[in-house]
């Protein structure tokens, strides 16, 4: 008796991932599209998008298992890891936020789509901003806020980045996607704000 609750501790151990999420989840999801998105993001140098790309296939596993779960989803579930291996990071985030627009998800269904965003978002903040200059400090609040589910305390943040004048336009049209899906108008507000600047007297 000892012996076995001690093995089913041990493997609840192993399923829980960063912020208590659970990572480890045997789901529908199409498992050569998940083996080489993990298998890409392990071998890269940056040793958090193989753990960023944990949590979100762990999500999708689960939001693919999920009762009732229309193939449209999974195919958006499919569409997101297609394009974050082909490194098509915009395609993939317009696919991860579409998820939370699919009709008659349920209270457990939209909560895990909102989660596959999340972490798409922090996968692609992670791969394409963590060596911004001066910026790192950002960058990585971005990304654990994001992990966790605390969208508001990366907004800031987002702001920062998104206001950085040496930014790439593939950079810029990343966090002004992901600016977007959390805080509508937050850039339109940042560009009417440096136009005020400029006016003579301010």
């Amino acid at each position: 008796m000892k012996k076995n609750l001690a093995s089913i501790l041990i493997v609840l151990l192993v399923a829980v991932g960063f912020c208590g999420f659970t990572t480890v989840v045997y789901g529908q999801a199409d498992a050569g599209l998940i083996s080489s998105f993990l298998n890409q993001a392990k071998s890269a140098s940056d040793s958090q998008l193989g753990d960023i790309a944990s949590e979100l296939t762990g999500k999708v596993q689960s939001l693919a298992a999920a009762g009732g779960v229309s193939d449209a989803i999974k195919s958006k579930l499919d569409s997101t890891l297609k394009a974050l291996t082909g490194g098509k990071d915009s395609a993939a985030l317009t696919s991860a936020f579409g998820l939370v627009k699919s009709a008659k998800l349920t209270p457990e269904q939209l909560g895990l789509a909102k989660q596959v965003g999340n972490l798409a978002s922090a996968y692609v903040v992670q791969k394409n901003f963590a060596s911004l200059a001066g910026q790192q400090g950002d960058v990585a609040t971005i990304v654990s806020s994001l992990r966790c589910g605390k969208v508001s305390d990366a907004l800031p943040s987002l702001k920062n980045v998104a206001a950085n004048a040496k930014l790439t336009d593939t950079q810029k049209h990343l966090i002004t996607t992901i600016a977007d899906k959390y805080a509508p108008g937050l850039n339109q507000a940042a560009g009417a704000f440096e136009g005020i600047k400029k006016l003579p007297g301010f």
